[in-house]
């Protein structure tokens, strides 16, 4: 069974966590993605991270299923064997600051020059336009200025938070990747390459769209806490697990109430409703945290559930291993690898079910594939050899 991006050929410049995390879903999506590298030390993200064996998670899980061409884009040599490259592949995709590529020699209009159905996927910090887009910038300073920390720690006026680094890029690399598949769905129909632009700030500002929109609108900041209300939030049960409730319906307080035990608080006036179980929060949350404190976690997840109330257990990502939800949807997988053996990776988030794709397998080594592409652009062996020699590229083990 093919795979649906099956014959899409990749050709991934990116580095570090954004782009290098778009190019996996589209590989895991069936596309052949050749990612190239600096020759002597390649990627920075195969040195992020790096546990005492030498394995490093951050790279594991943003590289997997590629194939390493080392190339040296600071010389001229190496900048015409990428435009060669460029003519065999359908996209391209880079998150340099702008202007980068440019400066190689290998901008949009350069690459679209050799291959006019090309599609040209650049990631940025702040976009390509504006007083700033050529500034510096990672996940935490896009949390920053886009307001997410802000948000996150409370709101003006409270100390800001990261709360999840990386959740810029990874976001980012979604959209990245969904530009790029809108993009290659477009040139079905038009049989033209085009640019996609996604930027870190672009997503977060996304990410936050009902919460921006609701602030300019009234120009009041919903200020956030523990609980988002006495019946959405945590609380810690008896063995000192935590059970999320989200009962932000009205339908669901008969049967939060009943669930842990408080029927005779379901029709109480200070609490039938939503606006009085919020104007009365004080008075109702100790007599919630009291019921979850009487039994374990276990004990009120089976009470919830058989009342049909949204929950969930709090996990941690070790508990993730052992959850059967997880593995019944393949979202956690094993796989055999040449170094470490047997290594649970995330799987497929993303699941079609006529044309499914692949998980693909563990990182390359650098330049691994450097002699298959320049042999498929029509270098020679010997050329090939005389490149390595001189720096050009690198060739793997």
């Amino acid at each position: 069974m093919t795979a649906p991006l099956d014959g899409i050929r990749v050709l991934d410049f990116t580095r570090y966590q954004q782009g290098p995390y778009a190019t996996v879903m589209l590989g895991d999506m069936g596309a052949e993605v050749w990612k190239v590298e600096e020759p002597n030390s390649g990627d920075y993200g195969r040195r992020l991270w790096r546990d005492p064996d030498g394995f490093t998670g951050f790279w594991e899980a943003l590289n997997r299923g590629k194939k390493s061409v080392a190339i040296d884009l600071r010389k001229p040599e190496g900048v015409e064997l990428a435009l060669r490259l460029a003519e065999l592949c359908d996209v391209v995709v880079e998150n340099f600051r702008p202007g980068t590529m440019d400066a190689w020699g290998l901008s949009y209009d350069a690459l679209r020059a050799r291959n006019g159905k090309l599609i040209y996927a650049q990631a940025t910090g702040w976009g390509t336009k504006g007083p700033m887009a050529r500034q510096p910038s990672f996940d935490q300073v896009a949390q920053a200025y886009s307001g997410f920390a802000q948000h996150a720690g409370g709101g003006p006026g409270a100390r800001p938070e990261i709360p999840v680094p990386g959740i810029a890029d990874q976001s980012g690399a979604m959209n990245l990747a969904f530009g790029i598949m809108t993009a290659l769905f477009a040139r079905e129909r038009t049989g033209l390459g085009q640019k996609v632009e996604v930027s870190l700030l672009g997503t977060q500002l996304a990410l936050q769209a009902p919460e921006i929109q609701h602030t300019l609108h009234t120009g009041v900041h919903r200020q956030r806490e523990f609980r988002a209300s006495p019946t959405v939030g945590h609380y810690e049960c008896a063995d000192g697990r935590w059970v999320m409730v989200v009962g932000i319906d009205q339908k669901f307080w008969p049967r939060m109430a009943r669930a842990l035990n408080l029927d005779h608080l379901e029709n109480d006036p200070r609490f039938a409703r939503g606006w009085g179980r919020w104007a009365n929060r004080t008075e109702l949350e100790p007599l919630v945290e009291a019921a979850f404190r009487s039994a374990p976690a276990a004990h009120w997840l089976a009470r919830l559930n058989e009342h049909d109330h949204p929950a969930a257990l709090v996990q941690s990502y070790e508990d993730l291993a052992s959850s059967e939800q997880i593995a019944a949807n393949n979202y956690i997988v094993e796989q055999d690898h040449p170094t470490f053996g047997p290594t649970k990776v995330v799987g497929l988030h993303i699941q079609l079910s006529e044309t499914p794709g692949r998980t693909g397998a563990p990182p390359p080594a650098l330049g691994n594939f450097t002699e298959g592409a320049l042999a498929a652009i029509g270098v020679p062996s010997e050329r090939i050899a005389e490149l390595a020699a001189a720096g050009v590229v690198a060739l793997g083990e």
